[in-house]
């Protein structure tokens, strides 16, 4: 466990009191009404003076946890390390986390970070962070998204983490291949880890024979056809959110952004996500495919055995 480290690599979880989550959880609360919660409004929910809320507002923003802000009134909000505050306390008080390692990935919209249980079992914990991205640009490509007002990036994240835990414990459970998800709390994801090597790192002489390329596109589509029968379309498929396990078989994961089989959009997604891999194996692997989109659309690849020239 050479990455793993103490919970306390968040160098502010140890310092923290109960009262420190007790503000942060009131401001989390009242950020549903407000983007900037009143200090004034802080100290009523808690029974407590202003003067005491201040002091402790004061020493959570030397943490980052919050920031503060003067309008015609002083308020304070949380920060994604305050989000991260939340989720993670709430993760260690259920058991799901005991240690916690430093980042060992990151993506547009997350970050993944190595953990393990009180057993010593490694997992990884993903934190949802949309707010990484143009918060405009954010709403127009999230559907899920766009059709809610008010939202805060905070918020766009918890929404992005629930759609993610959601098709994954569907999809796991249906026997798709997908990250084996464990919990999830606010904007954060726990899942089993994935061995293996991702789908854009493999070079084409890693394989043994033409034969295995065309085997791994097969299952490609196959892990393609299982999700669609389930009612999910993955909605960002590529080589970079496929691994290929410790057996080389393809295990898809990033799926907050999934379109429901069922939407106006379906099969223009569809189309898309089948054209994204048709096309890197055309270009990485020389592959071309003895059929065309419209005929794998038909029905949804129901019963379709692919042959290609390599």
């Amino acid at each position: 466990m050479g990455l793993i480290m103490p919970l306390t690599i968040l160098e502010f979880f140890r310092e923290l009191t109960p009262f420190d989550f007790r503000i942060l959880s009131v401001i989390e609360v009242l950020m549903a009404r407000h983007e900037i919660v009143p200090t004034e409004e802080i100290a009523a929910y808690l029974h407590y003076t202003e003067k005491k809320v201040q002091k402790a507002l004061n020493r959570l923003l030397n943490y980052k946890l919050i920031f503060l802000a003067q309008r015609h009134y002083q308020g304070a909000a949380l920060t994604f390390s305050g989000y991260d505050a939340l989720a993670l306390k709430a993760l260690v008080e259920k058991g799901t986390i005991d240690q916690i390692g430093p980042e060992v990935g990151a993506g547009k919209e997350s970050d993944i970070r190595l953990a393990v249980d009180d057993e010593g079992n490694e997992f990884i914990v993903k934190t949802h962070r949309l707010g990484k991205l143009d918060f405009r640009a954010t709403k127009r490509a999230r559907a899920f998204i766009a059709e809610k007002s008010h939202t805060s990036p905070l918020y766009e994240s918890r929404l992005s983490a629930e759609r993610e835990f959601k098709a994954l414990s569907e999809l796991f459970k249906a026997g798709v291949s997908v990250p084996n998800p464990i919990a999830q709390n606010r904007h954060v994801v726990a899942m089993h880890i994935i061995i293996g090597q991702d789908l854009y790192r493999i070079k084409k002489n890693e394989f043994q024979s033409d034969e295995e390329i065309l085997t791994l596109f097969n299952n490609i589509i196959l892990e393609m056809q299982k999700a669609v029968k389930q009612g999910y379309i993955h909605g960002d498929l590529s080589e970079y959110n496929i691994r290929l396990n410790e057996e080389n078989y393809p295990v898809f994961f990033d799926w907050p952004q999934y379109i429901e089989t069922e939407s106006e959009q379906a099969e223009r997604i569809l189309t898309r996500d089948l054209s994204n891999i048709l096309n890197y194996f055309k270009k990485k692997f020389q592959m071309t495919v003895k059929t065309n989109l419209s005929e794998l659309l038909l029905k949804y690849f129901d019963n379709w055995e692919f042959q290609s020239v390599l």
